[in-house]
C-alpha cells in the first residue's frame, strides 16, 4: 500500500493532506478533512448529494477518483458557499420556501445551483429543471417546486432585484400562538443549508477511538435455500477482525435473534415471530444477513464479510403471491401457512341481489407494484454503552418505543435498559419504523464486549437488505344505480408482503379498512 501527499485548495484555503490514490474518490478525502457538508448517499454518482464544484464545474465527489484530480486544483463545497452568520442568498431561499425537508440533499442541491447562477444569473425554471437534471441532483422529499422557487428567488437578490429580506418569511414572534396557515422556517434547516447537520455516516466519522465498523455478510446465491454451514473461517483470519458474528452468538447471549412487532394480530394465523435477524437453519430472502463482522475498520469489516461463504440446499422460490399462494407451494415457516393473515369485512346488505339488479356493474383485476422506500441516505447505527449503564441506539428510528421493545426482544436486554435515539435522518419513508438494522447493531455491541460500534450499509447493502411496500393483487367490482350512485362494493385482494411476518397483519387491516375510499360505499 503507497500512500500520496497532495494539496487542494478547498473554500479558498490550500489543504494537504495524505491519500491513498488506489481507493480514496474526492469525497472521502474531503469528509475525512472534516467537511462532512458533502454527503455520499448511494456512492454511485446518480443522486448529487456529494456534489462539489471543481475548478469550476460541479462534480459528483463520491466518484471522482482522487488521482484524476489535479494537484492545486479548486474545490468550492457547501461549507465555502455560505455559514450561519453570512448565508448566501440559496441558503436563505432554500430555509423560506420549504426546499429543506430531510436536508440529506440540500448541500449538494444548492452547491449544483449555486455553479448554475455563476454561469446564469437569470434562470429560466425550465432552465433550473434541465441544469439539477443533467448534474443528477436528485430529492426524495418536495418534489421539486420548492427548490426551484427557492433558486429562482435566490437569484433574484443575485441580481439586484430585491433583498434578503424580501425572500424571508416573518419570524414569529415571542408567545405569539396564531400561526395557522402561515409559513415558518423549519427549526433544522439552518444546520441542513449549511452542511452542519450530522447524519448518521457523519456521526459515525466523529465516533471515539476504538469504536468498531461493523459489516453484514450477505450471501445473496437463493431467495430460498436450506443453510447447512457458514464458513466463517477465513473471514476470522483477516487483518484488523475482532470477532465474526453468528446466530449462535446471538443465543448465547440470551437474545432470540427474532423481532416480533405487530405480528400477532388476533385473525393471524402465525404462532412465532418468524423475522430472524441473523440466518439460523434458512435463507428465506436473496438479502438475508448470515453474518457480521466487527473490525477495527469500515473496509477491513467488509474485506472480511465477503469471505464468507455458505453451503446450501436450495428449496423452491416463490417471487411473488400468486405462486406463493398456490395450494402446492412448499411453506416457508413451519408454523404457519403462506397465506397467514386474513381480514374479512362484510358491512350492510348482502350484496349478490344489488349486483344482480343494479343498472350499471364494472369489475376488474388490478395490480399494484412493489415499491422501495428509497430515501437517499441508507441505513446507519451506532450502538454503545452509555455512560448511565443503558444500551444506546442511534438511527433512523421512526417508531422509537416499538424499536426498543422489538431490541428488547432480539436481544434479551430489558425493555428498560435500552434507550433508542433518532440521529438526524435523510429521510425513511415509512421504512424506519422497522427495526431490523437496529437490532443487528445493539446486538453486534453487545456480542462484541460491549464495545461501541457503527454500522454503516453501502447502498448497494441497503436495498438488498430493506424490506418494501407490498405489492398487491385485487379483484374488485362496483354496482351503481341509475345515477352513477355506488350501492355495493365487492373486493378481495393479496397483499406480497415477502418473507417475514413483521407488520404484515397490520397492513391487511389497512386494505379492509381504506378500499374504495374517499367514496361512500353503503
Amino acid at each position: 500500500m503507497k500512500f500520496r501527499k497532495m494539496t487542494l485548495n478547498i473554500n479558498g484555503v490550500d489543504r494537504m493532506f495524505i491519500c491513498d490514490p488506489a481507493k480514496d474518490t474526492l469525497a472521502t478525502v474531503i469528509r475525512r478533512l472534516g467537511l462532512t457538508g458533502t454527503k455520499v448517499g448511494c456512492g454511485t454518482g446518480v443522486c448529487g448529494s456529494c456534489s462539489v464544484i471543481l475548478n469550476g464545474k460541479v462534480v459528483r465527489a463520491c466518484t471522482k477518483k482522487i488521482t484524476s484530480v489535479e494537484e492545486y486544483s479548486e474545490v468550492l463545497t457547501i461549507e465555502g458557499i455560505g455559514a450561519p452568520n453570512r448565508l448566501h442568498p440559496l441558503q436563505v431561499a432554500f430555509m423560506n420556501y420549504g426546499a429543506v425537508q430531510c436536508g440529506f440533499c440540500s448541500p449538494g442541491f444548492i452547491v449544483s445551483a449555486y455553479a448554475l447562477l455563476q454561469q446564469n444569473p437569470n434562470p429560466t425554471r425550465e432552465e433550473v429543471r434541465d441544469w439539477f437534471q443533467k448534474h443528477r441532483n436528485i430529492c426524495r422529499c418536495t418534489g421539486y417546486k420548492q427548490i426551484v422557487d427557492a433558486v429562482m428567488a435566490a437569484a433574484k437578490v443575485v441580481r439586484g432585484e430585491c433583498s434578503i429580506e424580501d425572500i424571508q418569511v416573518a419570524v414569529p414572534k415571542k408567545g405569539e400562538t396564531d400561526l395557522y396557515g402561515k409559513s415558518l422556517v423549519r427549526p433544522a434547516a439552518l444546520a441542513k443549508v449549511c452542511g452542519l447537520c450530522d447524519y448518521g455516516d457523519d456521526i459515525e466519522l466523529k465516533m471515539p477511538a476504538g469504536t468498531l465498523h461493523v459489516a453484514m455478510a450477505q450471501p445473496r446465491v437463493a431467495h430460498h435455500a436450506k443453510l447447512l454451514k457458514i464458513h466463517t473461517e477465513e473471514a476470522e483470519k483477516m487483518p484488523g477482525v475482532y470477532k465474526v458474528i453468528t446466530a449462535k452468538d446471538v443465543h448465547a447471549i440470551g437474545g432470540t435473534n427474532r423481532l416480533a412487532w405487530y405480528t400477532f394480530l388476533p385473525r393471524t394465523l402465525a404462532t412465532e415471530a418468524t423475522h430472524f435477524l441473523l440466518c439460523e437453519d434458512k435463507i428465506i430472502n436473496y438479502g438475508n444477513v448470515v453474518a457480521l463482522v466487527a473490525a477495527d475498520t469500515k473496509e477491513n469489516a467488509r474485506a472480511a464479510a465477503a469471505k464468507i461463504t455458505v453451503d446450501i440446499e436450495p428449496l423452491p422460490e416463490y417471487l411473488n403471491y400468486l405462486d406463493a399462494a398456490m395450494p402446492d407451494a412448499m411453506r416457508i415457516h413451519d408454523d404457519h401457512p403462506n397465506v397467514w393473515s386474513m381480514q374479512p369485512t362484510i358491512k350492510g346488505e348482502d350484496t349478490r341481489k344489488l349486483f344482480e339488479e343494479a343498472p350499471y356493474v364494472v369489475e376488474g383485476s388490478f395490480y399494484t407494484t412493489r415499491e422501495p422506500h428509497m430515501p437517499i441516505e441508507g441505513d446507519t447505527i451506532q450502538a454503545y454503552w452509555g455512560d448511565d449503564d443503558m444500551l444506546t441506539v442511534q438511527c433512523k428510528a421512526q417508531a422509537i418505543y416499538a424499536n426498543v421493545a422489538d431490541i428488547s426482544y432480539a436481544t434479551g436486554v430489558p425493555a428498560e435498559k435500552i434507550r433508542v435515539i433518532e440521529n438526524p435522518t435523510g429521510a425513511t419513508f415509512g421504512w424506519g419504523i422497522a427495526s431490523a438494522s437496529y437490532a443487528l447493531a445493539a446486538i453486534a455491541c453487545l456480542c462484541c464486549d460491549n464495545r461501541p460500534i457503527a454500522l454503516s450499509m453501502s447502498y448497494d447493502e441497503f436495498m438488498h437488505f430493506s424490506g418494501k411496500r407490498a405489492p398487491s393483487y385485487s379483484n374488485a367490482r362496483l354496482a351503481c344505480d341509475k345515477d352513477g350512485k355506488i350501492i355495493a362494493a365487492e373486493w378481495d385482494t393479496g397483499l406480497d408482503h415477502g418473507c417475514f411476518n413483521e407488520l404484515g397483519d397490520d397492513l391487511t387491516t389497512r386494505i379492509a379498512r381504506f378500499m374504495f375510499f374517499p367514496y361512500n360505499v353503503p
